[in-house]
């Protein structure tokens, strides 16, 4: 019996060891975001549409009207970025931390190209940033999970949602902190 208590006691100290959560994300600084991404794109999203690979996997693709390129020079003003996931007739499917894009959003993608040329976001999520303007000054700000302030929280926020978020970053900061990690301006 006392055999049996020992070896429940410690399979209990291990379960952590073997219980990972798929949504753990380390963020990652706008200047690694900036050198290890090929393209750095602002812009609007035109359309998202979800599709299924050869594979059966279900991805979104979407389509970005470039405004401006920080990083990398693109043939047209159109680019195309993919996620896995989304929702095709009754079938979703999700990863945890994956980016979304809604249409009319007005976005930052840090992205690196895929096999078809297609952008993929840097760090899931992470890799876009949602560009808002201040609706008092019109002036233009951006956000993502760890860096800036999300449009509906005030400056001076305290909750623990906020504790992690570093401040409100216009979207010029956000340009010129890319600018300066990828080596100078476009």
């Amino acid at each position: 019996m006392r055999a049996l208590l020992v070896r429940f006691c410690l399979a209990f100290l291990f379960i952590p060891l073997f219980s990972a959560r798929a949504d753990l994300m380390y963020p990652l600084a706008v200047e690694d975001l900036s050198t290890n991404s090929q393209f750095i794109l602002h812009g609007k999203v035109i359309s998202t549409t979800v599709q299924r690979d050869a594979a059966r996997r279900i991805y979104t693709k979407i389509d970005l009207q470039v405004m401006e390129s920080w990083k990398g020079a693109v043939a047209t003003n159109h680019f195309t970025i993919v996620h896995s996931g989304g929702i095709l007739g009754d079938e979703v499917a999700t990863a945890s931390g994956e980016v979304a894009f809604d249409v009319g959003e007005e976005v930052v993608a840090f992205l690196v190209t895929n096999k078809l040329g297609e952008g993929v976001c840097i760090g899931m999520s992470q890799g876009k940033f949602h560009v808002w303007a201040d609706p008092r000054t019109g002036e233009k700000f951006t956000h993502n999970h760890f860096h800036g302030l999300h449009p509906d929280l005030p400056n001076n926020a305290t909750t623990p949602q906020t504790a992690k978020i570093i401040n409100r970053l216009t979207l010029s900061d956000l340009k010129q902190r890319v600018q300066k990690a990828s080596g100078g301006a476009q």
